[in-house]
């Protein structure tokens, strides 16, 4: 019943922070109203499920529930593409100019510079005692694809060259030092 409630509150959450990210009126309110129920779901899972455990799966679950959110409006779509997207929408960011080396040094840290530091950053979190070995192992090893989707995005959305050159390996150094100092 708790995990049910839950999931429950995740999906009212997350219809919540879509109402404040459409700039609709009481965007502050929508914003508030969200996070707090996606709090109070993480409380409610876990206190179904224990708190490792449901801390885990409370992340776990709003992830599929968001995706099925975001999926719901193209089941009945008859068209799917640009052409549904409004005319506000359709304004594309300028890319950031550059030379083929700049793109390649962009690619280099979207791919291997950034696998490695969410490598060094989901062995940190999987490898340290703050949890039982299953939900380390568990929560580690679902972090580094968000970690690294995030490093790609900041390696070709930043027009700061060199922060998109030191950045993973900043974070690659501090996980290291982490690993070893924690």
């Amino acid at each position: 019943m708790w995990i049910i409630g839950g999931i429950a509150a995740q999906s009212i959450s997350i219809w919540s922070l879509r109402n404040a990210n459409r700039g609709e009126a009481n965007r502050l309110l929508w914003l508030a109203v969200g996070l707090i129920l996606f709090v109070s779901s993480i409380w409610l899972i876990s206190t179904g499920l224990g708190f490792e455990l449901g801390l885990t799966w409370a992340l776990t679950t709003i992830s599929i529930v968001a995706y099925g959110l975001i999926l719901f409006p193209f089941l009945g779509a008859k068209e799917v593409g640009h052409q549904r997207v409004p005319r506000r929408l359709k304004k594309m960011p300028i890319p950031p100019s550059g030379s083929k080396a700049r793109l390649a040094l962009r690619l280099f840290s979207a791919g291997p510079l950034y696998l490695i530091a969410s490598l060094g950053l989901g062995l940190m979190i999987a490898t340290k005692p703050w949890a039982v070995e299953i939900t380390r192992l568990f929560t580690g090893g679902l972090l580094i694809p968000l970690f690294w989707s995030l490093g790609a995005l900041h390696a070709t959305v930043d027009s700061n060259l060199w922060r998109v050159a030191y950045m993973p390996i900043l974070i690659t150094a501090v996980s290291a030092a982490g690993y070893v100092l924690l």
